[in-house]
């Protein structure tokens, strides 16, 4: 049995097989569509999960006449979706555009405002707390054309790392703490030629020693700032590794500071999503995974924990393929279960795009659960069908 929540259901839905309220009771027939008196009970009676061993069919027969109402609650979900996603994608541009300033101005004067940086901090915790199923979303939020990588890198490491900052339930003062060490934790990078950050080959052993480098060149050049002593070690130990194969200090997983385990998780994931010269980035899914086969050599498990309940195992925004057939988006994590994200319907199994788009749980067996995950060339596929929707 698939689980369904109720709250999905929209007017004039159909599903494949019988759907159930409890293991007994029968709600609906295969034949009998969803109606606006029954989604009102539901709520109601306070049923919040539905069962059933198919899938909703997705579309509603004209006689009934809920056409209309079913493509009006569409286009406000799609409408509230887009407008999450607008301003995830003004945030970042504008902390973008404050990185690239403070990281230029410290590379050109030696400059560092810590007073800005607090405040620049603050205003992306509020934010990642009000719309973190939007700014996490960073396959759709896209850097602007020719941006520096490591800006960008920069950016989407301390919206990752406050992230789960916030998740661990560290204390503000030190959540702000945690985001400024984020945003500068590449300064190093900065004393590095960018041909040999930006090579497009493979380095050489001398020119990985240097890049190796950034790390202590960046705790070495803050020092003089009266930087917080937490704010210096997330810095200096973002490379270093549980088993001690880090660098500088070859650190094993008892001596690394949190800042540092927090920040190696963000950057490294956040590094592997990325295009960078060299080659093209990962999805999501294939970061994480990897991420999890290496855990006990490389990463600290709390923070690995937390980023799975912040992204769930598919991360949000990725493009997804059902057993029954069906392509849908991640929309929603699982609390329970970062196995099993929450998936919005878009293509039923004939890839028609869908009007009413259901949000649908997804589960370890049966037609709910997810067996793949889509490359860029099949994701753009898919939004050229959804524009035939309007």
């Amino acid at each position: 049995m698939n689980n369904i929540e109720s709250k999905s259901l929209k007017q004039g839905m159909y599903f494949e097989s019988t759907v159930y309220l409890d293991d007994d009771f029968v709600l609906l027939t295969p034949e009998t569509p969803v109606t606006e008196e029954l989604i009102k009970n539901l709520g109601k009676w306070g049923f919040k999960i539905l069962k059933t061993a198919g899938s909703p069919i997705g579309r509603e027969t004209p006689s009934q006449g809920a056409s209309s109402t079913v493509q009006t609650a569409t286009l406000n979900q799609n409408i509230k979706e887009q407008e999450g996603l607008q301003r995830a994608r003004k945030f970042y541009s504008e902390m973008l555009d404050f990185t690239t300033k403070v990281l230029n101005r410290f590379k050109d004067d030696n400059i560092l405002n810590l007073n800005i940086l607090t405040e620049e901090v603050k205003k992306a915790i509020a934010m990642i707390r009000e719309d973190d199923k939007y700014v996490l979303r960073f396959q759709e939020i896209l850097p602007p054309e020719g941006s520096d990588y490591m800006y960008n890198h920069s950016v989407k490491t301390t919206i990752l790392a406050l992230s789960i900052g916030d998740r661990l339930k560290m204390p503000n003062h030190k959540l702000i703490e945690l985001g400024i060490a984020s945003l500068i934790h590449e300064v190093g990078m900065l004393q590095i030629p960018s041909k040999i950050y930006e090579k497009e080959g493979a380095l050489s052993e001398a020119e990985k020693k240097v890049i190796n480098a950034h790390t202590l060149l960046g705790f070495r050049s803050l020092r003089d700032f009266s930087l917080p002593r937490d704010i210096l070690l997330g810095v200096l130990e973002h490379h270093e590794r549980n088993d001690g194969s880090g660098y500088p200090q070859g650190l094993n997983n008892t001596r690394i500071s949190q800042f540092g385990k927090i920040i190696a998780v963000a950057c490294s994931y956040v590094a592997q999503i990325s295009n960078r010269p060299f080659r093209s980035g990962r999805d999501g899914h294939t970061s994480l995974t990897g991420m999890l086969r290496e855990m006990r050599s490389h990463y600290d498990e709390d923070v690995m924990k937390a980023l799975l309940t912040l992204l769930s195992i598919y991360p949000l925004g990725s493009y997804v393929t059902l057993e029954n057939g069906y392509t849908g988006i991640v929309t929603e994590t699982n609390d329970k279960d970062f196995r099993y994200p929450t998936v919005k319907i878009l293509l039923d199994k004939n890839k028609n795009a869908l009007q009413d788009q259901p949000v649908v749980q997804t589960s370890e067996g049966g037609e709910m659960k997810i067996v793949s995950v889509l490359n860029n060339t099949e994701i753009n596929q898919i939004k050229e069908v959804l524009q035939t929707l309007g």
